[in-house]
């Protein structure tokens, strides 16, 4: 509700991710209920999936759910790649509106464009690779979702509207900027997943002034006070580079 609040009438895309479709329906008509405008959606996970289970999946919350469903495709966490050919059938079916592709595998990213193309553009295609966004706007991506834009919006932002412009050789620049300043996430060698790339990004927004705190939720443990002064110095250096570009 605070964040739907805070857009001041921008859509809200909420995340409606678990286990089940029965659960996943459950979450979309919560995030109705307090004013959120798309329902995020992943295979289901836990209990190991094939492709046609995780079409009917898409299927039967799309059917049922009061708000429109963003497929989003991040086998790192829920363990099933989604099929491009499932996905531009579904978007043609009304079944998804969109989809955010978090794979970084960039062949798919290619032949998924490629197919939507070939149907008729009927699927909304988003990269959250933060480190090749460059390149996925070459493709043909139609925007971006990257978790490092949350410590760095600005800088994305700028790369985005370079490539907009066709000025590919300033969106190369704030691209290769931006991927340096990605090493915040490999900050602390001794932590995995979560630990490690949220607890930077965390961290980085702590030293922006955006956070209070940079401390990850339990079990995650913390970053250590080395990783925390790596982040620090890998921030400033980045702010004072993306002041001078601005």
């Amino acid at each position: 509700a605070t964040i739907v609040e805070a857009s001041q009438g921008l859509p809200v895309l909420a995340g409606c991710i678990d286990t089940s479709a029965t659960r996943v329906l459950d979450h979309a008509r919560r995030a109705a209920d307090i004013g959120a405008g798309y329902a995020i959606v992943t295979a289901p996970f836990y209990a190991k999936t094939c492709t046609a289970d995780i079409e009917a999946h898409f299927r039967w919350i799309a059917e049922r759910s009061p708000l429109p469903v963003v497929a989003y495709d991040i086998p790192v966490a829920v363990h099933s790649k989604l099929d491009s050919d499932m996905l531009v059938r579904l978007a043609l079916d009304g079944v998804i509106a969109a989809v955010k592709d978090s794979s970084g595998d960039q062949g798919a990213m290619r032949r998924l464009i490629r197919l939507n193309k070939a149907a008729g553009s009927p699927l909304r295609v988003f990269t959250g690779t933060e480190v090749v966004v460059d390149a996925n706007l070459l493709m043909g991506v139609d925007g971006v979702v990257p978790g490092l834009g949350n410590v760095a919006p600005a800088g994305y932002v700028q790369l985005y509207d370079a490539a907009r412009r066709g000025d590919w050789a300033t969106a190369v620049t704030w691209q290769d900027r931006l991927e340096e300043f990605f090493d915040i996430v490999y900050a602390d060698p001794d932590l995995v997943g979560p630990a490690q790339a949220i607890g930077g990004f965390k961290a980085a927004m702590t030293r922006r002034g955006v956070l209070s705190s940079w401390r990850t939720c339990a079990p995650q443990r913390p970053l250590s006070t080395e990783a925390v002064a790596k982040i620090n110095e890998l921030t400033d250096s980045y702010v004072t580079w993306e002041a001078g570009q601005l």
